[in-house]
């Protein structure tokens, strides 16, 4: 903001000491204009003699090697913020390497014991055998499933009745820190709104970025010490701060909204994590808008109103209107990004997030010489992400077929026009290779070349689906496809509605896959592996179960030993016609029957929650059988739980996450929810 113009003798002056009373020479209109605050820095971005002037007429005597410091502080803590930004992933990256690679040693020692305590028991007695594998799917309105049991190599009628988890002894060390990562990942219950509340994880993460920022505000100008004794400066500080801490933020911000953000990589986080802190930043930096706005304003009350300018002429300033412009289109943007704007009309705000965010940019831009690295940073990461990856390497052009299920549901699948008559090293083969619970962009030309709406991909990759039987049988490769079941709504999902009725055929373009190997590498060190869905959280859940299924099948053809392992898939449905969204995929689950390794139990149960039979079943209970062996089920080892449905059913399953941590159980909860 711009400083006022010197006094020729400003140390002789006898109200030097502070910006009021004013000469009457300083009340004039060309000396106000380089007076207001916001133009200190419009010439030029470092501090110049402009600002030694101001600081010598405003400040106490002594002050203003202290004031001028501060004020550069603030230009270098931008460069401080945004490097430990990048430095933060780095670290984790280092950190969660350095630990997978641990893990995976004492896994390969715990698997090398087991092989000699086997051999060894294997000169000595029988161990018994395991007749055939075993799928028990059950569909129910009205009871859970019968529950295959295993029996334990080595058990027989000497074994003692109790099982080895009632002798075994958690660690104090182990249990608090399974107490920390149960509190961590509790929900609390909605709000008197009906807002959904985050996780306890996630709240921390928010407070502590919350009261970071106002450290950040007032470091150097409120504590430690004060770099002056005029209450004044101190308030013009600490407003310049807060617009700084509102421009260095937006590099962070579309790192993690960018879908090939490198900070996914390095932390292993899921964009659905992404967004999280995405919206968090988005929330703190609208915030210091406010207290920039607001601190600007007090400086205009402390150093301006008593010059006759009204607050309304200084708004219609060139810079000052650019950045009230730049505010206002930020809170636009941001008003509209709220979960239930967003779920009714997706179009309206993604057109408004890409548009408005633009805006506030631009404007940004123009405010202030010191916000526009920022800016140029913001908008080199969403040229990187949106223009020369995403459209050179993620978008493709494809034909789908669209089927309707049933009254609010549609099929769409995506087709390999091309099939095997590609080569290996094509670059066009690479679109059809996406991780297990990925998802897509779907764009339909004949529409709008503009509209793209995410959908999460319900069919396993080829080598990770459970259709290898029938491939091999022909002796031909299968055709890639990919799968997508998608909820009828409004806008876009209702015209795909209607084109199913007239079973079309339509060229798509997609951009994507797009997702996250978390869930994965977790359920790999799993020995109990739970599946929860509701409704279309299918799609998420189905491809890692296939793939878990795939991957023991071909370790036992590979002549591999197959761990023990119990895979449950819990399907909640709201009427019995929605069972038909995966039947395909349930006829290849019994079909594989007869491979499965003796090792693997795999069980599936679906529940109708509506309907005259309707029965909506208590999923803590369900949980908690499987993960503690209440069923007879002497397996002992870790339980992963994979959920992906309504905001109550992920609530309930992390609320039991939690009962079970807190007493020692060793379950880890991870929650895929359908929010963009």
């Amino acid at each position: 903001m711009p400083p006022p113009c010197c006094h020729s003798n400003p140390i002789s002056d006898p109200t030097s000491s502070l910006p009021f009373p004013l000469s009457v020479a300083w009340q004039n209109t060309e000396t106000f204009d380089m007076w207001w605050p916001s133009s200190i820095f419009n010439t030029q971005p470092v501090l110049g003699s402009r600002v030694s002037d101001f600081v010598k007429r405003s400040a106490e005597n002594g002050e203003q090697a202290a004031i001028i410091d501060a004020l550069r502080f603030s230009r270098k803590l931008g460069i401080y913020y945004n490097v430990a930004c990048f430095v933060f992933p780095i670290a984790v990256f280092v950190v969660r390497k350095t630990v997978a690679s641990i893990k995976r040693q004492q896994r390969r020692r715990s698997k090398n014991k087991a092989r000699s305590r086997e051999d060894f028991k294997a000169n000595e007695i029988e161990a018994p055998e395991v007749d055939s594998p075993s799928i028990s799917t059950s569909s129910s309105s009205a009871s859970s499933a019968n529950n295959v049991v295993f029996d334990e190599p080595g058990i027989d009628e000497s074994t003692s009745l109790l099982s080895k988890d009632s002798c075994f002894k958690i660690p104090w060390y182990i249990l608090f820190y399974r107490r920390i990562q149960g509190y961590l990942g509790y929900q609390r219950p909605n709000d008197s709104r009906g807002r959904v509340m985050p996780t306890n994880g996630i709240s921390i993460i928010n407070a502590i970025l919350s009261f970071g920022t106002i450290f950040l505000a007032i470091y150097r100008i409120f504590w430690p010490g004060f770099p002056t004794n005029n209450p004044n400066l101190r308030w013009f500080l600490c407003a310049d701060r807060w617009g700084i801490i509102f421009a260095m933020n937006q590099p962070l911000n579309y790192l993690l909204a960018a879908k090939t953000s490198p900070i996914k990589f390095l932390t292993g986080w899921s964009y659905e994590q992404h967004l999280v802190f995405h919206m968090g930043v988005s929330a703190v930096s609208l915030y210091c808008g406010i207290f920039h706005f607001g601190g600007m304003y007090i400086v205009y009350r402390k150093f301006i109103a008593h010059t006759g300018q009204t607050f309304l002429s200084i708004l219609a300033r060139p810079e000052i209107l650019m950045g009230l412009m730049s505010f206002t289109s930020f809170w636009i943007f941001g008003i509209l990004s709220t979960d239930g704007f967003r779920a009714k009309s997706y179009e309206l705000f993604l057109a408004t997030h890409i548009i408005f965010a633009a805006l506030a940019n631009v404007f940004l831009y123009f405010h202030h010489p010191t916000a526009r690295i920022y800016v140029v940073l913001s908008m080199a990461i969403w040229i990187v992400d949106r223009l020369i990856y995403r459209a050179y390497r993620k978008r493709w052009t494809a034909e789908a077929s669209v089927t309707v299920l049933d009254e609010s549901t549609v099929r769409v699948v995506i087709r390999d026009v091309g099939g095997s008559k590609r080569n290996s090293g094509s670059k066009e083969l690479e679109k059809w290779k996406w991780e297990p619970a990925s998802h897509v962009f779907l764009t339909v030309p004949g529409w709008s070349k503009i509209q793209a709406h995410p959908f999460t991909i319900l069919s396993a990759p080829t080598g990770h689906d459970l259709d290898f039987l029938q491939a091999g049988r022909n002796g031909e490769e299968k055709e890639k496809e990919m799968v997508l079941v998608i909820r009828k709504l409004q806008g876009f999902t209702a015209g795909l509605f209607e084109m199913g009725n007239s079973q079309a055929k339509v060229k798509v373009v997609v951009d994507g896959p797009y997702g996250s190997d978390h869930a994965r590498d977790t359920l790999k060190g799993c020995k109990k592996c739970v599946f929860i869905a509701g409704g279309s959280g299918i799609a998420v859940v189905w491809p890692l179960l296939s793939e878990m299924i795939r991957r023991e099948v071909d370790k036992a053809k590979a002549g591999k030993k197959v761990r023990r392992r119990k895979i449950v898939l819990i399907w909640l449905v709201q009427y019995i016609q929605n069972l038909r969204w995966i039947h395909q995929e349930l006829e290849e689950l019994e079909a594989v029957r007869p491979v499965l390794p003796r090792e693997l139990e795999v069980e599936v149960r679906k529940y109708v929650t509506r309907g005259s039979n309707g029965f909506r079943p208590d999923l803590g209970a369900e949980i908690t059988n499987i993960v503690r062996g209440e069923d007879g089920e002497t397996m002992r080892g870790k339980t992963g739980v994979v959920v992906c449905g309504p905001d109550g059913m992920v609530r309930e399953v992390r609320s039991t996450g939690y009962d079970l941590l807190w007493k020692g159980d060793d379950v880890e909860i991870m929650a895929e929810k359908f929010g963009w």
